[in-house]
């Protein structure tokens, strides 16, 4: 049950916990923002689409900024705390350090179950809109031609089509022509009757494939009655992207079953590994926020005077270490040194290590 003493904790920390917030992704989105900036003026992007940018990017830098946030937040609240013997007066009403900091160790298991939502259901989304829809505004804009008869449009790099007849309903062509281009030879023609574009394939009807050489002579026909050819077919629709999930797009029980599929059709564990550094890494990022308070609360306590500009400082050498340690555990883990597990969790356990040490050695 909380105390007026819990309150108060959480309510120092609840400031320069925000404080951090704002700074940490301002600082994280500052490259962007200069990106959407130059999106506006030199490629003529709509002010409403970069603000779309800029929202779907907001979820993944606020999964990097919790714990960042909460570092700073625990070092500049316990440090004003100590400055000022507050702690020093809670333990002379019979409150230990554990006690006093249980309030901070609650905020950071919050904030880590509130990163893994994040990470699990919000992150993958955004992800998937701002690729899409920088593809669609910037990655394809031309403007693109709509498919229509008697005129040539792109259909992906170095494809162009030409149709005698369109069928805006069923999306049929008729007297259809593809040019391929070629490293070195003439592009490869391929005719065809009838033609269809969709999900990355293009089907063609009662046709041939025609290549030539590098001076333009026949070199070969190929005729066929149906064939499937892979295109980019979001050059002409750019929302006919196919669904393509790599690990680091899946939820964790989407990843964890992707790897009991591939292991089921006999792929070694050695070969997974890359698969289990990603499935571990969705648990420990998450509880970075519970393991920088365990250490963010006993060092701010034992700094003097730990403002605003000294909490940003160590923050940015706690977390420094932190990620230096997080990509070696990865390297040994991709080498087979070590579990992907020990490996991704190796800083959690050494800093969160280090911070319990440091408050249960605090004098009660």
């Amino acid at each position: 049950m909380f105390k007026i003493v819990d309150r108060y904790i959480l309510e120092e920390l609840l400031q320069p916990f925000l404080f951090g917030l704002s700074f940490f992704v301002a600082i994280w989105l500052i490259d962007l923002l200069m990106e959407l900036i130059n999106l506006i003026f030199a490629k003529g992007v709509p002010l409403s689409v970069t603000v779309l940018f800029f929202i779907y990017s907001l979820p993944p830098t606020l999964v990097i900024s919790f714990p960042m946030a909460i570092l700073l937040g625990n070092l500049v609240s316990f440090g004003r705390l100590s400055s000022d013997s507050e702690i020093t007066a809670l333990k002379a009403g019979g409150y230990s350090f554990g006690r006093i900091v249980a309030p901070a160790i609650l905020s950071g298991l919050f904030l880590s179950g509130l990163t893994f939502l994040f990470n699990e259901k919000v992150v993958p989304v955004a992800n998937d809109k701002f690729s899409r829809l920088f593809r669609r505004e910037v990655t394809l804009k031309r403007p693109l031609p709509k498919v229509s008869e008697n005129r040539f449009f792109e259909v992906g790099p170095g494809q162009k089509f030409f149709a005698k007849k369109v069928d805006q309903d069923s999306k049929d062509m008729y007297g259809v022509v593809m040019y391929e281009s070629q490293p070195k030879n003439f592009p490869r023609v391929i005719e065809a009757n009838k033609a269809r574009l969709a999900d990355g394939m293009c089907v063609f009807t009662d046709g041939r494939i025609s290549d030539f050489t590098g001076d333009g002579a026949d070199l070969n026909y190929t005729y066929f009655k149906k064939m499937e050819y892979p295109i980019d077919t979001h050059y002409v629709n750019p929302d006919d992207v196919p669904d393509s999930k790599n690990p680091r797009r899946m939820d964790i029980l989407e990843l964890y079953r992707y790897i009991q599929d591939l292991k089921s059709k006999g792929i070694s564990e050695k070969a997974l590994n890359q698969n289990w550094i990603e499935f571990w890494t969705k648990t420990s990022i998450p509880f970075a926020s519970l393991v920088f308070v365990l250490i963010g609360a006993p060092l701010g306590s034992q700094t003097s005077r730990a403002g605003t500009g000294i909490g940003v400082g160590i923050s940015v050498v706690i977390i420094f270490i932190y990620y230096i340690l997080l990509a070696a555990g990865k390297a040994f883990a991709g080498g087979n040194y070590i579990s992907p597990f020990m490996g991704v969790w190796l800083p959690n356990f050494l800093i969160g290590g280090i911070g319990l040490y440091l408050i249960l050695k605090a004098k009660a």
